[in-house]
């Protein structure tokens, strides 16, 4: 679901962030080194900044970079150790991995915050044919997301959300065992048409964009884009909203359940791999954060 530009720069940010976690991505001490280069070669898939706006844009992001490698990487290195020793329980339950996934909410929240100032003053500066291209790259996102989560039949979709998560399960507990690939197919039945309802809200949330965007140099746009990006729920309706709450809680009665069944080898394999990915993160070397002109990272 690739999503508009300042979306890659805050889950990029986020270490490609905690994602690493369900992507099994084993080099991520190498990714993170090279985001001044991964993220603006991302943002060129939905926006092609000029040279003036390219010149302004790397001190700022510099910064953001800074910030987060000083700022946000010990608080994952600390939660990935919590995550170990949690997962030495026989069984953690899933109120306990619920509390763990929240603190990835704080840790969205906190980057979201640290990269507000910088998407308001580059998106006023956009052009009309910037504008133009960004919208056309998201709707050219649309209509791939459609053909690949939604137009299937509602049994294929179901199937092929089962698939993803045992592919994205492997590197981390090894070959699954014939209850547990049955737990995750039970996993993908509940949530019925969450595909649906997921597009839904992604159009809805794109729709306010736009109408933020195209009103952008008006003098509530600050206010607007902020709330936008920073009250992400406020877009959610009702039936989005009980999706959402279900779908978290039924990912933590999952992981719960899986944990609970694993063998000694899966779970050796499972503490080994945050364990590795710990170490990697704890290694990284911070510059001192930046400070750049008014208008960039607080």
């Amino acid at each position: 679901m690739p999503p508009p530009y300042w979306c890659h720069l805050r889950s990029l940010l986020l270490l490609i962030a905690l994602s690493v976690l369900l992507a099994a991505c084993s080099r991520v001490g190498l990714a993170y080194r090279n985001l001044d280069w991964l993220i603006p070669w991302r943002l060129n898939d939905y926006l092609s900044l000029n040279r003036e706006q390219q010149a302004w844009l790397k001190p700022r992001l510099q910064a953001h970079l800074e910030w987060h490698c000083s700022s946000e990487l010990p608080r994952y290195v600390d939660w990935l150790q919590r995550s170990e020793a949690l997962l030495e329980q026989a069984h953690p339950s899933a109120s306990q991995l619920s509390q763990q996934f929240a603190e990835l909410d704080g840790a969205l929240e906190r980057i979201t915050g640290e990269i507000t100032p910088t998407a308001i003053e580059l998106l006023q500066g956009l052009n009309p044919r910037q504008v133009a291209e960004l919208y056309a790259a998201m709707d050219e996102d649309n209509r791939e997301v459609r053909q690949d989560f939604l137009e299937p039949p509602l049994a294929t979709q179901i199937s092929r959300r089962a698939t993803r998560m045992q592919q994205r399960l492997r590197p981390w507990l090894g070959r699954l065992n014939d209850a547990q690939q049955a737990r995750i197919a039970e996993w993908a039945q509940t949530l019925g048409e969450q595909n649906r309802l997921w597009l839904d809200n992604r159009l809805r949330r794109q729709t306010e964009f736009r109408a933020v965007l195209d009103a952008r140099r008006s003098a509530d746009f600050p206010a607007r884009l902020t709330r936008l990006l920073q009250e992400r729920e406020s877009a959610y309706d009702a039936d989005y909203r009980a999706a959402y709450s279900r779908s978290r809680q039924a990912l933590a009665e999952l992981l719960s359940d899986l944990l609970e069944s694993a063998d000694s080898n899966q779970r050796e394999r499972l503490t080994a791999r945050l364990r590795d990915l710990r170490r990697d993160l704890a290694q990284l070397a911070c510059a001192p954060p930046a400070r750049v002109a008014a208008g960039a990272s607080r």
